[in-house]
């Protein structure tokens, strides 16, 4: 089978890539690189085709089995966002399997998306208001006293505030309103250990947990922070597998916290890395993700 790594031009190395080239090849199959910003649609006649490439002399359709989606790069409108996310979907309907799934994917993505989701589906998420008023941002500031700022679509921990004044903090919601940015403002968390958990699920399994502690209240392995091998409970697994469900996800890394008060999910990562969780666990995600797609194809 022709399984597709799925990436932009300028993501093509990213973290997990090489693994997954190498899980694919174990199994027997092929590794094709997808760079989602150089490849495009075709419609008519009652038909959609995808292509990879073109050049002066044509197109060529892409005929993949089976894809993973690692990024879509750096997007900078909406209508980019939008050729992107309907190109890959677009592979969907063409008959190819991606993981994640690309609705899903944007979804989880989406920190406010995020947290809608897994507020309906009943699990603990943090004290969160998303609003492009800055005067509700504001509130919030005041009511949660200690809060974290962040953008809705981030990751490695860039972008992202802890303010223990309100009136500092209308000076970032100010930013981000006259760069036309909503404002998400969420309750800061004491941690127990003052460190996070990662946990990373595939299909229904739990298949490891790594508890990242930084040097300041970041826990993000890019900004500092140092992973080891979690144990987790029963509860969390529970709740790290509930919370991939719900999002709609194949795998996920399930960022979570313990309090006082007991378990929150923060976030979920439908792009997940692995590179410290890999060399603290010895587990491998790449060939859990890789048999999981398999799977799906043979069913």
């Amino acid at each position: 089978m022709r399984i597709g790594l799925i990436a932009a031009s300028e993501e093509r190395a990213m973290t997990g890539m090489s693994d997954l080239r190498s899980a694919i090849k174990r199994h027997g199959h092929v590794p094709c690189e997808f760079l989602v910003d150089r490849a495009g649609v075709r419609m008519g006649n009652g038909k959609v085709s995808v292509f990879a490439s073109a050049d002066m002399h044509g197109i060529t359709e892409e005929k993949l089995d089976g894809a993973l989606l690692r990024n879509i790069g750096i997007v900078k409108d909406y209508e980019q966002l939008g050729q992107r996310i309907w190109t890959l979907r677009s592979l969907e309907i063409c008959g190819t399997y991606v993981m994640n799934n690309v609705m899903p994917w944007l979804s989880a993505s989406d920190k406010f998306s995020t947290l809608v989701t897994l507020s309906e589906a009943g699990l603990p998420v943090p004290d969160t208001v998303s609003s492009e008023d800055f005067f509700a941002g504001y509130r919030a500031t005041r009511e949660f006293k200690s809060s974290v700022i962040k953008p809705l679509r981030s990751g490695l921990g860039l972008g992202v505030f802890k303010v223990d004044d309100p009136d500092v903090a209308m000076h970032i919601f100010s930013y981000f309103v006259n760069v036309n940015k909503p404002i998400y403002v969420q309750r800061f968390l004491e941690k127990k250990g003052g460190g996070d958990y990662r946990i990373i699920v595939v299909g229904d399994k739990v298949i490891g947990a790594e508890f990242r502690k930084g040097k300041t209240w970041k826990s993000n392995i890019s900004q500092g922070g140092v992973p080891r091998k979690a144990k987790i409970n029963g509860e969390m697994s529970e709740l790290a597998i509930k919370a991939t469900k719900a999002m709609g996800l194949d795998f996920a890394g399930i960022d979570m916290v313990e309090t006082k008060d007991g378990y929150y999910i923060l976030e979920t990562n439908p792009t997940v890395g692995w590179s410290g969780f890999k060399s603290v666990t010895g587990v491998d995600p790449a060939e859990h993700i890789v048999s999981h797609l398999i799977s799906k194809l043979k069913a």
